[in-house]
C-alpha cells in the first residue's frame, strides 16, 4: 500500500504534464499551458531523484507523459494505419523521453543550474534531430504550438521554430526553480524573481514580435493565384471509385469557376493527377492534355499540380528505392510536383521529405528487405524515390514558386531552401483527406503560417480536402476554404523578394544548439 501511495500521486503528475502539452495544441489551443507543462514531471523526477530511484522509474514516468501527448495531439494518426501510428506513438515519445534522462542523470552530478542548461540544449537536440533524420517527425516540435498564434512569434524570421521551442523551455525552468525557492522557503514569494519572469517571459518576447512587425517592410509585387480542393474522398474515390480522367475534369471544372484574365497560377492538391504518369512521356499523359486543353483558353496562366508519376531505368542505373520491372528495367514511384503550361513543357519535382514508414522505409540502405513494408497513403506501395534538395518551378517573367508537398510543409529549414533559390512564393499542395474530420488537417494548415513568417512569403495552399487558403507574409489567413467541401477561391497575393535572416542562416541556427548540447555535455563528464 506505502508503494502504491508512492507512485499514486507521480502517475498524476506525469498525466497533469501530459495534459498540459495537450492542451496547447490545435484544437484547443491554450498555448499559455505550454509554459508550465514540464514541471509537473519536473518535480516527479525530482522526487524520484531524491528517493534513490534509478533511471528506469524516470523513464516510465517520462514515457507514461509523452505518450499520452502524443496520443492527445496525433491521435488522428490512427486514421489512417493503425501499425504505423503506434510505431510513431512509440518512437517519438522514447526520443522524447531521452532528454529528461539525461538531464536526471546529470542533475545527479552538478549543480542544478547546469542540468538544467542540459535539459533546454539537449530537447533542442532531440528536435534537432527529427528534422534532419528518416525518422523525422517534427509536428510536436515546442515552437509549433505557437502556429495558432503568429502574432506572439512574429521574431521567428530571425530564429525559426527553434526560438519559440528555447522560449518555452526556459520558461518551464524559470517557473519550476520558482516553485522550487516557494517550497524551500516556507512557501514565501520572492517578488523580484517574479517581476523578472513576467518580464522576460511573457512580456519581452511579445514586445519583440510587435517591434518586428511594426519595423517589417514587405516588399513585393501583386500576384493572382487561385487554389482547388476537389474533395475526393482518399479511401473510396481517389484510387478506385473516380478515374483518373474524372477526378482532373472536376479540378478543371471547379478551377474554370474562379480564373479570370488576371490569374497567374492555379494550384491543384497533391497526387491530383492520377494513373501513374510516366515522366519520360509527359506530354502524351491524357491527364496531362487535359490540363493543356484548359490553358488554351487561358494562355496567361500555368497550372501547379500533384501527381503520381514513375520513372524507367535501365538495370544498371537503378536506384536504391527502384522496384524490378522487368530483366533490362527498374522504376521508381514518386509522389510529384509539375508545373504544366500551354506548351509541351513539363517542369518536374520530386517530393523530398518523404513520410516514414508511409512514403518510404528510414535507412533503406540497412533494410532494403522491407522497402516494399511502406503503407500506401500517397497512391503508390513501397519506398518513393525522391529529390535530393528543394527545387523551384519558373512561371515566366523570371519569377519562381516553390512546390512545397505536404510534409515538407512542416520543415522550417528546408522550406528555406526554396527561398535561398529565388522562391518569392510559397505552393504548398496537399491530401489532408486520410486523417478525417479531426485536429490533424487543421494543425497542418496552422504550420504552413510559421513557414510564412520564417521566410517572409505569401502562400498558397491546395488541399485535395481539409483547408485549402491563402496565408500572407504576416502568418494572418487571407481566406480559407471549409473542412469536405468541393471548392475553388481566387486572391491576389505579393511576390515577395529578399532574404530573412532566418532564410539565410537557418542551418547554423538548428545545429547552435546541438553544438551547446555537445559543450555542456562534455563539461559535466569533466566535473564528475
Amino acid at each position: 500500500m506505502s508503494i502504491f501511495k508512492f507512485h499514486l500521486p507521480l502517475i498524476g503528475l506525469s498525466l497533469l504534464s501530459a495534459a498540459l502539452f495537450s492542451i496547447s495544441w490545435q484544437p484547443i489551443s491554450v498555448v499559455p499551458a505550454l509554459f508550465f507543462a514540464f514541471i509537473p514531471l519536473l518535480y516527479v523526477e525530482r522526487t524520484l531523484r531524491e528517493t534513490g530511484a534509478g533511471v528506469g522509474a524516470v523513464l516510465a514516468y517520462a514515457f507514461l507523459t509523452f505518450f499520452v501527448w502524443n496520443l492527445g495531439n496525433t491521435y488522428w494518426l490512427l486514421n489512417a494505419t493503425l501499425e504505423g501510428a503506434l510505431a510513431a506513438f512509440v518512437i517519438n515519445t522514447l526520443m522524447m523521453c531521452l532528454p529528461v534522462l539525461v538531464y536526471h542523470i546529470t542533475a545527479k552530478k552538478t549543480v542544478a543550474s547546469h542540468a538544467e542548461w542540459i535539459l533546454i540544449t539537449a530537447w533542442l537536440t532531440f528536435e534537432y534531430l527529427h528534422h534532419t533524420w528518416e525518422f523525422s517527425w517534427p509536428w510536436l516540435s515546442l515552437g509549433n504550438a505557437f502556429a495558432a498564434y503568429p502574432m506572439a512569434v512574429q521574431w521567428y524570421e530571425f530564429s525559426g521554430v527553434v526560438g519559440g521551442s528555447f522560449w518555452v523551455l526556459y520558461a518551464n525552468i524559470k517557473f519550476y526553480r520558482l516553485l522550487v525557492y516557494w517550497k524551500e522557503n516556507s512557501q514565501r514569494i520572492n517578488i523580484s524573481r517574479s517581476l523578472n519572469l513576467v518580464f522576460f517571459i511573457g512580456f519581452a518576447p511579445l514586445f519583440l514580435s510587435w517591434y518586428v512587425l511594426s519595423n517589417y517592410k514587405p516588399n513585393g509585387i501583386p500576384i493572382t493565384v487561385a487554389v482547388v480542393q476537389p474533395n475526393i474522398d482518399p479511401y473510396t474515390d481517389k484510387f478506385e471509385g473516380m478515374t483518373a480522367q474524372q477526378q482532373t475534369q472536376r479540378m478543371l471544372e471547379l478551377a474554370a469557376t474562379v480564373t479570370d484574365s488576371n490569374t497567374r497560377l492555379v494550384c491543384f492538391p497533391e497526387t491530383a493527377l492520377q494513373g501513374g504518369l510516366d515522366e519520360g512521356h509527359l506530354k502524351f499523359e491524357p491527364n496531362v492534355t487535359a490540363v493543356q486543353q484548359f490553358l488554351q483558353y487561358h494562355p496567361h496562366c500555368v497550372v501547379l499540380s500533384g501527381a503520381d508519376s514513375y520513372r524507367f531505368y535501365p538495370t544498371a542505373q537503378k536506384t536504391i528505392t527502384a522496384r524490378k520491372y522487368n530483366e533490362a528495367y527498374y522504376y521508381d514511384a514518386f509522389n510529384t510536383a509539375l508545373l504544366i503550361d500551354k506548351t509541351d513543357s513539363v517542369q518536374v519535382y520530386h517530393k523530398a521529405k518523404l513520410v516514414p514508414g508511409v512514403e518510404s522505409m528510414p535507412y533503406q540502405q540497412v533494410f532494403s528487405f522491407l522497402g516494399e513494408a511502406a503503407i500506401n497513403l500517397g497512391g503508390t506501395a513501397g519506398s518513393l524515390g525522391r529529390n535530393d534538395e528543394a527545387e523551384n518551378f519558373e512561371i515566366g517573367q523570371s519569377q519562381w514558386i516553390a512546390p512545397v508537398i505536404c510534409y515538407e510543409s512542416v520543415f522550417g529549414e528546408y522550406v528555406t531552401e526554396y527561398v535561398r533559390k529565388g522562391a518569392g512564393l510559397l505552393c504548398i499542395v496537399t491530401n489532408d483527406g486520410w486523417w478525417g474530420n479531426t485536429a490533424g488537417y487543421k494543425q497542418h494548415f496552422d504550420y504552413a503560417r510559421l513557414r510564412a513568417i520564417e521566410t517572409r512569403r505569401y502562400i498558397a495552399r491546395s488541399a485535395n480536402t481539409g483547408i485549402s487558403g491563402f496565408i500572407d507574409d504576416k502568418g494572418n489567413v487571407i481566406s480559407k476554404t471549409e473542412w469536405w467541401t468541393p471548392t475553388a477561391q481566387q486572391a491576389t497575393l505579393q511576390y515577395q523578394r529578399g532574404e530573412t535572416f532566418y532564410v539565410k542562416y537557418a542551418g547554423y541556427i538548428e545545429l547552435l544548439p546541438v553544438l551547446l548540447f555537445v559543450m555542456a555535455f562534455l563539461r559535466s563528464r569533466r566535473a564528475a
